[in-house]
């Protein structure tokens, strides 16, 4: 009787724990369900957080299109554009308002309250013609809309001495192939990291904002470089200063006066010169774009990424790595004709510091102290752009003696001269000499 009254009991504990067990398991439900919900978070579908593409990986074509877009954009702004047979602005007419109204974004449009009718208000006053030069380019890649933040040189053709640093937003929906411009306010370009925030999904078409990628040859980008490099040096931009090869900037113009300096004592040239040839090569570390320009000057870009760009002027005031490999490759009597190649191409350049600075000291004692008396003397005695004919080597013990004729590249009647050089090679590539004209 006992024994069955335990079984009981033990049968009604059991029953208990299970319910217990139940209730518990219940409990942890509607709690978990309920956290939960507190949980969940607040999304805004309007605005897109996407991280920005480093400046590295926006290509070459990206960089040319995104640009004309700017300047195209900046024509539109142009009010002398739109003069009539009789001399009146026509910038006023209703067409002309609604095609820059056309290229404007939505979200600058409608936080700004712009308008056909106020769009003068809201937009640069450009009464001449301008271009854009970029500088530095990023891009917020959106689901629906690339937006690219470019900072650059708005240049005044007409006025060398008139220019302005801008930076810019350019939107591009590659579905609709459209695109807008959407300008910067006064409060974000005082900021030291300008953020771009993709709030917009689509750019609907209409009859100002097709967007069509030009795939740029070769040859339309070396032209390209070309003429920002001539644009900005004419302006002795500070920016364009600050592009040169470090090396090449510090023995070529030692500091930004110098580069000042340089761009007045050239500005002739270098305000009349034009593209006549360019090579391209694909290095290790960068695409390298070799320029010749219609007065037979160099100008080399190495490009690392399409915005980072380092600039040199010439082939001999630094060692590039295809002059190094070919001098270590050449025997004694071709490498002194290599070096007497650079100090000629230095006296084209009128470049008196770098060809006065190869000068053994004991010459230059003797016979030019200073280097003004070896640019007058050059002056004196060469042309203004020498070429070099047939040539007699001899060697006496480690000093090398070439004796060269040197004609006008100008003038094909001009005489040719006689240029006697002395040298001896040293470590590496550099080597001393002495010469005289006859």
């Amino acid at each position: 009787m006992k024994s069955k009254s335990n079984k009981i009991m033990l049968l009604i504990i059991g029953i208990v724990i299970i319910i217990i067990i139940a209730i518990l398991g219940i409990i942890v439900m509607l709690n978990k369900g309920k956290a939960t919900n507190m949980e969940e978070p607040q999304v805004d579908e309007k605005v897109e957080e996407v991280e920005t593409k480093k400046q590295s990986n926006i290509n070459e074509i990206e960089y040319y299109n995104i640009t004309k877009l700017i300047r195209k954009y900046y024509v539109a702004l142009n009010k002398s554009n739109y003069m009539s047979r009789d001399g009146s602005s026509l910038a006023e007419d209703e067409n002309i308002k609604k095609s820059i109204y056309d290229l404007l974004s939505k979200e600058y449009i409608e936080e700004e309250n712009v308008t056909v009718e106020n769009i003068y208000d809201h937009v640069p006053d450009i009464n001449e013609t301008v271009t854009f030069v970029p500088n530095d380019m990023q891009v917020s890649e959106g689901m629906g809309i690339d937006k690219y933040l470019v900072s650059g040189t708005l240049v005044y053709m007409l006025d060398t001495e008139k220019y302005s640093e801008v930076n810019i937003f350019v939107n591009i929906d590659h579905r609709n192939s459209t695109f807008s411009i959407e300008l910067i306010s006064d409060r974000m370009n005082e900021q030291e990291e300008i953020e771009i925030k993709n709030s917009e999904n689509e750019i609907e078409k209409n009859d100002n904002n097709n967007f069509e990628e030009t795939i740029a040859s070769a040859q339309e980008l070396a032209k390209e470089k070309f003429n920002n490099l001539k644009l900005l040096m004419l302006r002795k931009s500070e920016k364009l200063y600050n592009m040169f090869d470090e090396e090449y900037k510090n023995k070529k113009f030692g500091n930004y006066q110098g580069y000042v300096q340089y761009v007045e004592d050239n500005y002739e040239r270098l305000s009349t010169m034009y593209l006549t040839k360019y090579k391209v090569d694909e290095l290790d570390s960068y695409t390298q774009y070799v320029c010749i320009d219609n007065y037979g000057r160099y100008c080399i870009f190495r490009n690392k990424t399409s915005t980072e760009v380092e600039i040199l002027l010439d082939t001999y005031t630094v060692d590039l790595p295809e002059f190094i490999e070919k001098y270590n490759k050449a025997g004694e009597q071709e490498k002194v004709g290599m070096n007497i190649e650079k100090f000629i191409n230095a006296i084209n350049e009128q470049d008196y510091k770098y060809g006065y600075d190869l000068l053994d000291d004991v010459f230059k004692r003797n016979n030019m102290p200073t280097q003004q008396d070896f640019e007058n003397y050059v002056k004196d005695n060469m042309y203004e752009n020498n070429i070099l004919e047939h040539n007699e080597v001899s060697k006496q013990g480690n000093t090398f003696v070439y004796e060269l004729g040197v004609k006008d590249k100008n003038k094909e009647e001009a005489e040719t001269k006689k240029l006697t050089v002395i040298m001896q090679l040293r470590e590496g590539t550099d080597f001393v000499m002495s010469f005289s004209m006859e």
